[in-house]
């Protein structure tokens, strides 16, 4: 019985999740409401908020699930991390931008950081906090133990590092997300200022 429950709470969840990502893809973050998502996905206002506190933690709760899929893979790269270390660094931020299942998709992503820069958004702290922890951590991680194996400088200012690829991460998602750049492009992007940032790291 406990296991039927919870198959019908995640299936609730995804449900959820997805007329979510549907309708902000449609109407966009802004126009959508909590009543429009808990029609679409078929349950009640009151069931909505069982599950999710708001429609600023929904978006967090979807970009969460989607990070959770990918953290294997991430743990695969700090634990075996390739001789190169641009090439470790890489893999995860790479990593990071194309994988996952993106339940929002690069159109919800405009919009979502288009209403984040109009300062329209209460969910930016949530996805602060969020990604300190999915994403800030595990770089930290690698970072550590490429100091650790000798090939960063022993006195590395690790949170200052982590800051830093954090905002190259940012800045070629936010291109990506403007111009439709290909997959090929975002990679050599990513690669190339990985490079030139450790040029000043390596021990």
């Amino acid at each position: 019985m406990t296991g039927t429950r919870e198959q019908q709470k995640q299936a609730r969840r995804e449900a959820i999740f997805r007329a979510a990502a549907r309708l902000f893809s449609e109407r966009g973050y802004a126009a959508t409401t909590v009543e429009d998502i808990a029609r679409a996905a078929g349950i009640t206002v009151p069931t909505f908020y069982a599950y999710v506190p708001s429609k600023a933690d929904l978006i967090v709760a979807l970009y969460e699930n989607d990070r959770a899929l990918i953290d294997a893979r991430k743990q695969a790269i700090i634990a075996r991390p390739q001789r190169d270390p641009a090439l470790a660094v890489g893999a995860l931020l790479l990593l990071e931008i194309k994988n996952g299942q993106d339940w929002l998709g690069h159109e919800v992503w405009r919009d979502i950081v288009a209403t984040a820069i109009r300062g329209g958004g209460d969910f930016q702290e949530g996805l602060d906090r969020l990604n300190e922890r999915v994403f800030d951590a595990p770089l930290a991680s690698l970072l550590e133990r490429l100091v650790a194996r000798g090939d960063l400088r022993a006195d590395l200012d690790v949170p200052a590092a982590v800051a830093l690829f954090s905002d190259l991460v940012m800045a070629v998602f936010h291109q990506e997300l403007v111009h439709d750049h290909p997959w090929p492009w975002v990679e050599k992007r990513i690669r190339r200022h990985v490079k030139t940032a450790l040029a000043g790291m390596l021990a």
